[in-house]
């Protein structure tokens, strides 16, 4: 195990500084590198270069890139324009509010993460090795919070007790940003329309949809047949007007010539949206595999009215470069498999 790690941080590390050397010789813009300064840049850069680089962008600061490091300013500033010296061009400008990356910086930056976050791979892979065990970060959006996710999760650690599964929820975008810094290892919900990023693989698990969702005791029930329309005289629960199943939800009624409704809540929150639903006569908007666990339980209901605008593939995703770990594999094998 331990040459399989020393191979792959040899190999597949240096192969990323040697094609970031190879882009930053290409450039052609103004400030561009000195290919002279480029010269076996692979054998003088090094990882502490990299981690530099990375936090002074996270931080947007060289002051607060030194508290990140344990380091002086003085000692940052040094180091940066150590690399800086290295590859002949600025990666930072220095402005009154901080330091922010140039072009050339912006570009760094990524490799450098990338490397970063194969490093870390061999890191947990070593010990998970040493342990006798494996483990997944796993993001998830709440489309699959509910039940998909908890079932792929509860079949792989009953075949493999040793593993460990550290799960977060969010939105895509969010998420999506802690996949690409090697934070999680897989993100699960509902797809965005649009392409996928060249950065992004990605499996699609099946359609989606949205329902209406009130409480068991809800009066809406004693209608024979409730429409949108009726839907109207009653409060509601909605996420914020900037996430896609608002939009949709919007777009549903504006398809029956309704207008859409205005939210007495708008929260992102599935357990404060829960308490408040069984509360008091809320209407509001889950996805289908979450409204039908939590309909399982008796306690709510969901609405029989279809939302085809409302209508997304649920998937999982994850980083391309990288690849799956074999405990990621094993859980979106059982993803595909529920």
């Amino acid at each position: 195990m331990k040459q399989r790690g020393t191979d792959y941080f040899n190999g597949q590390m240096f192969e990323e500084v040697n094609y970031t050397a190879a882009e930053l010789t290409k450039m052609n813009t103004q400030g561009k590198p000195d290919p002279s300064a480029m010269s076996n840049l692979e054998h003088r850069i090094s990882l502490r270069h990299l981690r530099l680089i990375d936090v002074i962008e996270r931080e947007g600061s060289l002051v607060r890139a030194a508290e990140r490091l344990n380091m002086t300013q003085s000692a940052v500033t040094k180091a940066l324009q150590e690399v800086e010296a290295l590859i002949g061009v600025a990666l930072f400008r220095r402005t009154s509010r901080g330091a922010v990356a140039t072009a050339c910086g912006q570009m760094l930056v990524g490799h450098a993460r990338g490397i970063l976050t194969q490093l870390r791979r061999v890191s947990r892979d070593l010990d998970e090795w040493r342990e006798g065990h494996g483990s997944v970060a796993i993001g998830t959006l709440p489309s699959a919070a509910g039940g998909l996710l908890p079932q792929a999760v509860a079949r792989v650690i009953g075949a493999n007790p040793a593993l460990r599964v550290s799960i977060s929820e969010g939105q895509h975008e969010w998420l999506t940003t802690l996949l690409r810094r090697g934070e999680l290892d897989l993100v699960v919900g509902r797809l965005p329309p649009g392409g996928v990023p060249v950065d992004i693989e990605q499996k699609v698990l099946g359609p989606d949809r949205a329902q209406l969702v009130v409480r068991a005791s809800h009066p809406l029930l004693q209608m024979a047949s409730p429409s949108l329309a009726d839907m109207k005289r009653w409060p509601w629960i909605l996420p914020p007007v900037n996430a896609s199943l608002r939009r949709q939800i919007d777009s549903a009624f504006e398809a029956a010539e309704l207008e859409p409704p205005v939210p007495h809540v708008e929260s992102m929150s599935f357990l404060s949206n829960r308490t408040l639903l069984l509360a008091a006569d809320f209407i509001t908007i889950w996805p289908h595999h979450l409204a039908d666990v939590e309909a399982g339980s008796g306690l709510v209901v969901a609405l029989p009215i279809e939302l085809p605008d409302t209508e997304r593939p649920i998937g999982v995703w994850w980083r391309a470069e990288s690849g799956l770990s074999p405990s990621a594999g094993l859980i979106v094998q059982a993803l595909a498999a529920c």
